[in-house]
């Protein structure tokens, strides 16, 4: 995005950008009126993709909400067609949830909504009953609080947030966890996101079989910096690619992340780097399902929309 842009506002992003985007890939999703009759549900719009095996349908460009807490926002990227929501119990300490739940108030089945929640347990605690016993209690604890803060009786997806070793997350317990949550319908699909490991984690998920879901960066530079930290990521391009398309074979649902943390592209010699050309990379490879692509501002979110021009 161009440094110099003038902050776009919600009246002028809905005017310049998302008239010349909306229908382009899939249709927009009515604010105005939730409880219009003649309204789409979900699964009857154009331009969504199965996510895996799972019977979600997304938008091949999903909002990720980790850096706003503005609703206005939210809603605009419904009505520019986006219907995929990232957010985390953690993201302003669970602030962000609950600006999601408002900005999706009477919109619930025309959304698909994926939060996470942290599983305190490390490899050295598996063999402490007590401490398993104990993560998984907050587990439980933290998927109450969620669906309290997002207004919702159910969650689309629930994953895992930043998972680091395979024997932590394939724990039996742990495992108990999700299938009682989707035997409940309090999830439709579980998986994990991970900032490191993917490979190695990504391989046991396609041995194991057991998550629908796996959120991981992915790029055109095979690494990334975190925007806010600072702390950089980079893995086997070719190795990761190899599970990516094993995983879709596998029905898993592969979800993006760090899109845009390594750098912005160009489409060809001479042409200006733009962040909208590194979606377009990951749109080109057809590796994942989506993108959690992080927007902060109308200008983020035009820029990232015409990406699927």
């Amino acid at each position: 995005m161009d440094k110099d842009a003038k902050p776009l506002s919600r009246k002028e992003f809905l005017k310049t950008a998302a008239a010349g985007i909306l229908g382009i890939c899939f249709s927009s999703i009515s604010v105005k009126d939730s409880n219009s009759a003649g309204q789409k549900k979900n699964e009857e719009r154009p331009g969504l993709a199965e996510l895996g095996r799972t019977g979600i349908k997304v938008t091949p460009l999903g909002f990720g909400a980790s850096r706003t807490m503005e609703q206005s926002l939210v809603m605009a990227a419904l009505e520019a067609g986006l219907n995929f929501l990232d957010t985390g119990r953690s993201y302003f300490r669970g602030q962000n949830e609950m600006m999601i739940g408002r900005a999706t108030a009477g919109l619930r089945k025309e959304v698909v909504i994926q939060s996470k929640l942290d599983l305190g347990l490390t490899s050295q605690q598996l063999n402490s009953p007590a401490e398993i016993k104990r993560a998984v209690a907050e587990m439980e604890a933290s998927l109450q609080v969620s669906l309290r803060a997002l207004q919702t009786d159910y969650l689309d997806i629930m994953l895992i947030h930043g998972a680091v070793s395979p024997e932590v997350i394939f724990q039996e317990e742990v495992r108990r966890f999700f299938e009682d949550a989707k035997r409940k319908g309090t999830i439709k699909a579980h998986g994990f996101s991970c900032h490191t490991n993917q490979v190695e984690l990504l391989r046991a998920a396609n041995k194991k079989l057991f998550y629908d879901v796996v959120m991981l960066p992915y790029n055109h530079q095979g690494a990334y910096v975190h925007a806010n930290t600072g702390r950089p990521g980079k893995w086997d391009q070719v190795a990761l690619e190899e599970e990516m398309d094993k995983a879709r074979q596998n029905g898993l649902g592969l979800i993006a992340m760090k899109t845009c943390s390594g750098g912005q592209l160009a489409a060809g010699p001479g042409a200006e780097p733009t962040f909208e050309e590194a979606l377009r990379w990951i749109l080109r490879r057809s590796k994942v399902h989506t993108m959690a692509v992080a927007m902060a501002n109308y200008n983020q979110l035009k820029e990232d929309l015409q990406a699927l021009r």
